[in-house]
């Protein structure tokens, strides 16, 4: 029987308009209620509150979270984080800097943000900038940066893919120094710490919680989601995951817009 779930968010858990699907809502408070521990697991950076608006209601549906691609872990309301070894964050600078009009963010913790360009009114909601400190990129950032983001226009809005030149340059000079995920139909490189990953931090969790890996089911739909559909025997792909998670996955649901999670927890998977 699962005992533990582990949920990405966007795309999975997540309509296309960022809210919990009433259905999937239900369904998780059903399993909290017969003990299953249910957890997130998203490349976002921490304070959901700010970017998704969540209230106590919403973070009452979860044990704790796995944010920013396993780079930070929030478990009875301790966060740690591990990052990015500087050298690849230096290396993903240098890089978009030779491509104009390619954006790109580090993140740390304490609610910090650093910015290659100056930051837009538009993206004070979807990026939590209110409550944030904008900080510059500079050496004392790179050395505490848990997660790098490159993109286009505001991120939310991007329509093109990255320059593949880009991309690979980020790859030849990063791969071997941190993990580089290419998300969002090509629209995305994300950066994380080589000891960050969703796996790696679901399997520290789930040895602090003392259950067996075929008690914990893991929900995705991207290419930073592929590494845990992969491992786990009770894996559930979206139906509009890509289609290196839906091989890889034990089951495939419904979208994230109709009720995929609910379905999975409901008729899916091996739940109490």
């Amino acid at each position: 029987m699962i005992k533990a779930i582990f949920l990405d968010l966007d795309g999975t858990l997540l309509t296309t308009d960022k809210r919990i699907n009433p259905s999937a809502r239900a369904a998780l408070a059903r399993c909290r209620d017969r003990g299953v521990q249910v957890f997130f697991a998203t490349a976002r950076s921490p304070r959901l509150d700010q970017t998704l608006g969540w209230s106590a209601e919403d973070f009452a549906l979860f044990s704790g979270g796995v944010y920013s691609n396993g780079a930070c872990v929030d478990l009875g309301g301790e966060r740690s984080f591990a990052f990015i070894d500087p050298a690849a964050v230096r290396a993903c600078v240098e890089e978009v800097a030779r491509f104009p009009g390619v954006h790109l963010s580090l993140h740390t913790p304490g609610d910090g943000y650093a910015f290659n360009f100056p930051p837009d009114p538009c993206m004070e909601k979807g990026w939590g900038l209110a409550q944030a400190r904008i900080l510059p990129i500079c050496e004392e950032t790179i050395r505490q940066t848990a997660k790098v983001l490159v993109f286009f226009d505001h991120l939310t809005d991007a329509v093109d893919p990255l320059p593949p030149e880009l991309v690979g340059a980020i790859r030849a000079r990063c791969e071997t120094l941190a993990r580089v995920y290419l998300t969002d139909a090509g629209r995305t490189v994300q950066l994380s710490s080589l000891d960050a990953g969703k796996l790696r931090t679901i399997e520290r969790i789930r040895m602090l919680l003392g259950i067996e890996a075929d008690e914990v089911a893991v929900f995705g739909d991207d290419i930073n989601d592929l590494e845990m559909i992969a491992h786990y025997r009770h894996s559930v792909a979206m139906g509009n995951a890509v289609p290196e998670v839906r091989t890889a996955a034990g089951y495939i649901t419904g979208s994230n817009d109709g009720d995929g999670v609910a379905h999975a927890l409901l008729n899916l998977l091996p739940m109490a």
